[in-house]
């Protein structure tokens, strides 16, 4: 450590209480201020103890002149005479004590020497972490932003000023919702009161807008700071890029539709060869069967019954062909249309489970959907009627397929037994359950949403809403009639 003081007595007697705490302190004296500041970086002190009168510069102009310096060193003032303004002087320049040579002086001293040097410990110790935490901020891999109650970006990364394209001082002028669209401020504000609230808030996806204008799309998370940036809470926002992977699902959107398509294509070839050729067959047979004895006049009729036997299986074999021949491709969905194949198959369902379909449909006749759309709606309600047929244990579903423009709605309901939605959902996975994870990821590949509402013995409901996607060869006629 450094003391400067003119008077060599009151050295010696500071030096004197100074090793009677420290022994181990390496102290060294000047009689000026001028010429501690010359070998500063010679000696390298890490406390300065300096009298406020001193020949040459005094106690204020040694703190402004060590100001001027790039050295971070504590420095105790003393003076013999106590004066508030004075102190306030030189706690404003920095100083981190203020004594007095009052008659406990030396006694006071080590004390305040300890006190300022755990101070100065602590300090570097916080300095340290701020470094660490700002290279850890800057490098970090998600682009991350800072930002007040108001809405202000108080700091950003190194990320999110590459992602975004503005610079950092454009940043920091601008508002969190500044880089999304407008619809989102509603879903930024409740997230940030849920924050105050304490409450839990999950990630969400929205769209960053470049300084060019361009649009990418990311995943946002939000998390609440106390005691930072010098307020009392900030809020931390975290941002995913998550283009790569809007494009893999994209990416496998598409290949499961095709694969999806070419899963229709199949069944209808085998509907058609089944219907067409099996069928046809089988029904030759038939015919065969019940004219076989038709130039015979006497046979045994044992043998007859026999025969009559035969023929009767090779109807039921021809009527659970055609059957499964409709189910693979329901022939009436291009001859009649989605409405009428639906009501006629709801007809079929009531015929063979005697529970009751209460089938309506609006505005579908009106827009010419295109097959693949189609055959999920259709596909959709056949999963949900066999659904109901399995687990329900109901008397009465209505089914409600709307066209409401830019969307197709369906919602399913029955007086079922109902389920715990949560619990059903999650055991439909662990026991491979297809029959709810069919219906979504069907609507999934037509870029849809579902929701299911249900419990114990009040019912199920299930909306889907899906974009109702028309016809290419319609909307190619359309803009030509324009």
């Amino acid at each position: 450590m450094v003391i400067i003081e003119d008077e060599e007595a009151h050295f010696q007697l500071m030096e004197r209480a100074i090793h009677k705490e420290f022994p181990y302190a390496s102290i060294d004296y000047f009689k000026e201020g001028a010429l501690c500041l010359q070998r500063l970086d010679e000696i390298s002190p890490d406390i300065i103890i300096t009298d406020y009168l001193m020949p040459g510069m005094n106690g204020i102009e040694f703190l402004e002149a060590l100001n001027q310096t790039d050295k971070d060193i504590p420095v105790i003032m003393i003076t013999g005479q106590g004066n508030e303004s004075l102190a306030v002087q030189a706690m404003k320049l920095g100083a981190r004590d203020y004594l007095v040579k009052a008659p406990n002086f030396f006694i006071l001293l080590p004390g305040v020497i300890d006190k300022v040097v755990c101070e100065q410990k602590l300090k570097e110790e916080l300095r340290r972490s701020e470094e660490k935490y700002r290279i850890l901020f800057d490098n970090f891999i998600d682009a991350i932003n800072i930002f007040s109650k108001d809405r202000r970006l108080l700091d950003v990364n190194k990320k999110l000023i590459q992602l975004s394209g503005y610079s950092k001082k454009e940043l920091l002028s601008m508002k969190v919702e500044d880089l999304y669209s407008v619809s989102v401020r509603s879903t930024i504000e409740e997230k940030i009161q849920n924050l105050l609230r304490e409450k839990e808030v999950p990630v969400f996806e929205t769209y960053l807008f470049k300084k060019g204008g361009d649009k990418i799309p990311v995943e946002i998370g939000f998390s609440a700071l106390k005691n930072c940036y010098g307020q009392e809470i900030v809020f931390q926002g975290s941002i995913i890029n998550i283009t790569e992977r809007k494009r893999a699902q994209e990416q496998v959107r598409i290949l499961s539709q095709e694969l999806m398509k070419a899963q229709e294509d199949e069944r209808q070839r085998l509907s058609r060869d089944l219907h067409d050729l099996v069928a046809q067959d089988l029904s030759a047979l038939k015919i065969g069967l019940d004219t076989f004895f038709d130039d015979q006049n006497e046979v045994c009729p044992a043998r007859r019954q026999k025969v009559v036997q035969l023929s009767e299986i090779v109807r039921w074999t021809i009527m659970n062909i055609r059957n499964m021949a409709y189910s693979l491709r329901p022939p009436n969905l291009d001859q009649l249309g989605l409405s009428k194949t639906i009501l006629h198959y709801c007809e079929e369902f009531y015929s063979s489970t005697k529970v009751e379909v209460d089938f309506f449909a609006a505005g579908i006749d009106d827009v010419k959907l295109d097959s693949d759309t189609e055959i999920i709606l259709y596909r959709l309600i056949q999963e949900g009627l066999k659904n109901v047929q399995k687990h329900a244990d109901a008397t009465h579903v209505t089914i409600r397929l709307l066209a409401s423009f830019p969307d197709i709605i369906l919602r399913i309901e029955d007086n079922g037994k109902g389920f715990e939605v949560e619990s059903r959902l999650a055991s439909a996975v662990n026991e491979k359950r297809m029959g709810l994870r069919s219906m979504e990821e069907r609507i999934t590949l037509l870029g849809g949403k579902m929701k299911i509402q249900s419990c114990p013995m009040k019912g199920t409901k299930i909306f889907i809403e899906v974009p109702g996607k028309v016809n290419n060869i319609d909307r190619q006629e359309k803009n030509l009639d324009c």
